[in-house]
């Protein structure tokens, strides 16, 4: 009963990691932030008007919070880690946001087991062997993906408290890319980047349909199963996506996989097995 109920939380990190590789591959040409943008402004687009059919309520307020924080900060503070110490230090840095969600569950009365606090510290340890390599190492850049870690804790906290409110999982996936979508279309603005050619040489392409599957079937499914088996058990389990994205990855030819990865897979699925006990 268990493994069917945790399927909502495993297909959710199947589509983030599938979204993950083809987010990569529209950044080769198109800054970041601004791919960022596009997710938000796609997947508003099309969640508006089943979001005004399903309505709204006072849970939409946490909604919002949990889209500034998650979508518009905490990505945007990931990406700009990246930038300063490189993935093998953001990454794992950042995904510390696990066992801290995990510990801010508590708080809205889900029980902490020594497990679920051994998992989410085996899923960090994971994450950061997935993604080692040589890098540099720099203050701003660890503090940038603590702040990270932070707003995707405390964002994924949010979109708890907005289900339990009674908020619609469609009408709180637009709630969350709506309202990061504004603050990101600022940011763009700011920097000068060049939107209109971007949503041109965009729209037309599987971007929109990846759009809407990350940030409104996935995060619906997250909320499903935020219902079924409770927020911590939910992130980490959605804590296999980078080894999800490993996997496809090798297997669509974009990346080799090596001995150090196969480890860090090991350890992720280790974390996800003590679940279950």
């Amino acid at each position: 009963m268990f493994a069917l109920n945790a399927l909502p939380a495993f297909t959710t990190a199947f589509i983030w990691a599938w979204a993950s590789i083809v987010y990569g591959d529209f950044m080769k040409s198109i800054n970041p932030l601004t791919v960022n943008f596009l997710r938000m402004l796609y997947a508003s687009l099309i969640l508006l008007i089943p979001a005004i059919v399903f309505g709204f309520n006072a849970g939409a307020v946490w909604g919002s919070l949990s889209g500034l924080l998650s979508l518009a900060v905490g990505d945007s503070l990931y990406l700009m880690s990246i930038n300063y110490s490189g993935v093998s230090i953001a990454a794992p840095v950042s995904y510390t946001y696990i066992p801290i969600a995990v510990l801010m569950a508590t708080l809205l009365g889900e029980p902490l087991t020594i497990y679920k606090v051994v998992s989410g510290l085996l899923v960090v340890l994971g994450v950061y062997l997935l993604s080692r390599e040589r890098t540099r190492i720099t203050i701003r850049g660890i503090a940038l993906a603590l702040g990270a870690a932070m707003a995707w804790a405390v964002g994924q906290t949010m979109i708890k408290v907005a289900d339990i409110s009674g908020l619609n999982p469609i009408t709180l996936s637009f709630t969350r890319v709506a309202t990061a979508g504004i603050i990101l279309l600022i940011i763009n603005y700011i920097m000068h980047n060049n939107i209109t050619k971007a949503i041109k040489s965009t729209a037309g392409t599987r971007l929109p349909l990846v759009a809407v599957l990350d940030l409104g079937a996935g995060v619906a499914l997250y909320a499903y199963s935020m219902d079924l088996i409770g927020l911590g058990l939910t992130v980490i389990m959605t804590g296999s996506m980078p080894l999800i994205a490993q996997i496809m990855s090798n297997l669509m030819g974009k990346e080799r996989l090596t001995i150090t990865k196969l480890l860090g897979a090991a350890v992720i699925v280790l974390a996800i097995v003590l679940i279950f006990l």
